[in-house]
Formats: structure tokens, C-alpha cells, sequence
């Protein structure tokens, strides 16, 4: 096992940036997750981990060894791609055993080491079957089961559930989370998923514009979000935004925003202040909202533009001024017709503000 340590670690083609001054150490056993849009620079990231890639400038180092100019045959890594890329006319045992035969281990550790793999990922059964006769879920367990037997520094996974259907990718979810656990090997991960990012990373790295815009736990990410960028991106549904003005209120201030006001919590005061009668955007999670049909305090109004039914609850999307308000964890048997007049209230400390010019969180 090792630690991962990027520093000031660019790529570019021609003037284009792909990678830009990336900065990040991923701790021995650790399972960090890249996530961000495409484009974003997490699999250039992940590809020049592995020397897939060359990198432009900066420094990586796997343990204590900087690997710059290593082949990836020379970084101890194991890596399993979006298209598990086995081999079509190798058994599951022969896919298992071929990178191990090419570095001349004897048969008989190969076979302990599978022996040892298949157990955890259940595949003793289908180690004479060819990948063609697997589903996709079997095949990315061959896939990782390639890892396993490695004994690798370092895991590196490049979206490698994106081809499974949503049921399968909820199981293989659970899957990985339990060979983390048991494998305790040092891992990086890449998706595009945010619900991947926040159910199976230890630590979350959000990307955008080739750049980390934020690292941290699952819930710092989406607690405490950095940009307006990574509270839109963490969460689902999506966070929604407002365009505020900041009015002062006696000692403390309020928010005005479209279909009515926000009152700033105590703690949420002092960053404001500097903006008292200017511009700022409000953020507002959908399940952060509560609906009521009777006039509240401190309450925007609106009125129900539609509805989503999601089995337990339903999503319900508001209009209020013009602007457009989802809110989750609504009762699924709550009738609620478009057109509906509606109030929508938020306790104070739930709502995040960020500067309208460099969208940065303030509170």
C-alpha cells in the first residue's frame, strides 16, 4: 500500500489546459474519489497517475518514489477501465492468472492468489466460462478480481460501472464498498456519477474546468460547499439559486429574494455585512424546503408548476416571480395541482450564500 501525492501537476495539449495545477495527496488505504462534468480533467488526472499519460509539469510519487518518468508496468498499480478489458478467448481462471504469468510467478502462488480472489468476489463458480458468457455485472468482477491477485500499491478505477444498468450499479456500489474494506488498498476512483462520488469515496475530490474546485468527506462537500459549482453539482436533486439582495434588519439582516425574504441566521451576519444593499445568489437544497399551503413567516410565495412522483415521495417544482424552485420529501399522497398557491420556508442556518462575481460561498 502507498500514498499518492500530486504536486502542481498540469497537462496540456498546445495551449489547451486539460490538467491545471492540481494539487492533492490521497493517504495510504485510502479511497478518494474524482468527480466533476466532462471534460472536467479527472481521467487526464487518473491517466497520468497510471503513465498512460506523460505529464506537462509537477511531480507525482507513489510511496516514497517519484514515478514521473516510469512506464505504468514499473508503478505497482492495477487499474480497471470502463470496458473491463479482458481478454474474449481466456477462461475467467487464464484472465485472472495473465498478468501474473507474465511477470513469471510460479503456478502454484497464481493459483493461491486466485484462489484468494475469487472467494472475495464469489466467482469460483465461473472461472472456466469465458467473458462472453458472463453478464456485466461478472465481468467487472473479473475485472477486479485482476487487481486483487496484483497485490498492487494502488487501485485505480476509470468509471468502471458506467456500462451497467441503475440496479446493477447500486449493487457493484455495495460491492466495491466491501472490497475496500477487506482489500484496505489505496484507491482512486473517477466518475461522473456524484452519487458514486459521495457513496463510496472516504474523500471526495469535485473538479470543473480542469481544476480541483474542492476536497473533503462526503458530507463536508455537501454541507459546506466551497463554489456555487459544487453545490450545484453535489446533491440530488440539484441545489436551487436565487438572485438576492441583502437589506439590513436593526442589528441583523435579511435576505430579499423572489416571492418574499429570508432572515440571515445570527452566525451567518457578520460575512453578510459587507454586502448590505448589494447582490449575492442564495442557495437553497430541495430538502432543505418545507411546503405549506397557508401563509407562514418568513416565507417565499409561489405556485406549483408541476409535479414528479417517485414512489414515497414526490418532487414539486415552484414558480415564484419567475423563478423556478424545486422541493423534495413531499408527500407522495399530497395532491397538489398546478397552479397551486404555496409557501416555502427554510430555517436560516440551511441556506447558503455565495458572492454573485465570484461565486464563492459567504455563509
Amino acid at each position: 500500500m502507498a500514498e499518492v501525492v500530486l504536486r502542481d501537476v498540469c497537462k496540456r495539449y498546445g495551449n489547451y489546459n486539460a490538467v491545471d495545477n492540481v494539487n492533492l495527496t490521497i493517504r495510504d488505504k485510502e479511497f478518494v474519489v474524482l468527480v466533476g462534468p466532462s471534460g472536467c480533467g479527472k481521467s487526464t488526472t487518473l491517466r497520468m497517475i497510471a503513465g498512460l499519460e506523460e505529464i506537462s509539469g509537477g511531480t507525482i510519487a507513489i510511496g516514497d518514489q517519484i514515478v514521473n518518468d516510469l512506464p505504468p508496468r514499473e508503478r505497482d498499480i492495477a487499474m480497471v477501465f470502463q470496458n473491463y478489458a479482458l481478454y474474449q478467448h481466456m477462461t475467467v481462471y487464464d484472465n485472472l492468472a495473465f498478468g501474473l504469468r507474465n511477470r513469471k510467478v510460479p503456478e502454484d502462488t497464481i493459483k493461491a492468489e486466485i484462489d484468494r480472489a475469487v472467494d472475495i468476489l464469489g466467482l469460483r463458480d465461473l472461472l472456466k466460462r469465458k467473458p462472453r458468457e458472463l453478464s456485466g455485472g461478472q465481468q467487472q468482477r473479473v475485472a477486479l478480481g485482476r487487481c486483487i491477485v496484483r497485490h498492487a500499491k494502488v487501485f485505480l478505477f476509470d468509471e468502471p460501472l458506467s456500462n451497467l444498468d441503475a440496479k446493477l450499479r447500486a449493487h457493484m456500489r455495495l460491492e466495491l464498498k466491501r472490497l475496500h474494506r477487506r482489500v484496505e488498498t489505496t484507491a482512486v476512483y473517477v466518475t461522473h456519477d456524484q452519487v458514486e462520488a459521495m457513496t463510496l469515496g472516504d474523500r471526495v475530490v469535485v473538479m470543473n474546468n480542469s481544476r480541483i474546485e474542492q476536497v473533503g468527506t462526503p458530507w463536508e462537500i455537501y454541507a459546506h460547499p466551497r463554489t456555487r459549482f459544487v453545490a450545484s453539482f453535489i446533491g440530488s436533486p440539484a441545489m436551487n439559486f436565487l438572485d438576492g439582495k441583502v437589506r439590513r434588519n436593526g442589528s441583523g439582516f435579511y435576505v430579499q429574494a423572489p416571492g418574499g425574504t429570508f432572515h440571515v441566521s445570527d452566525q451567518g451576519s457578520s460575512e453578510l455585512a459587507a454586502h448590505d444593499g448589494g447582490e449575492i445568489i442564495v442557495g437553497l437544497r430541495p430538502e432543505h424546503i418545507s411546503l405549506s399551503e397557508t401563509r407562514t413567516e418568513n416565507a417565499l410565495h409561489g405556485r406549483v408548476e408541476l409535479t414528479e412522483q417517485l414512489g414515497a415521495e414526490q418532487l414539486v417544482e415552484v414558480i415564484a416571480e419567475g423563478a423556478k424552485i424545486m422541493v423534495s420529501r413531499v408527500d407522495a399522497e399530497r395532491e397538489l395541482k398546478p397552479g397551486t398557491p404555496v409557501y416555502l420556508t427554510v430555517e436560516p442556518g440551511q441556506l447558503r450564500y455565495f458572492d454573485r462575481i465570484t461565486e464563492e460561498r459567504l455563509v
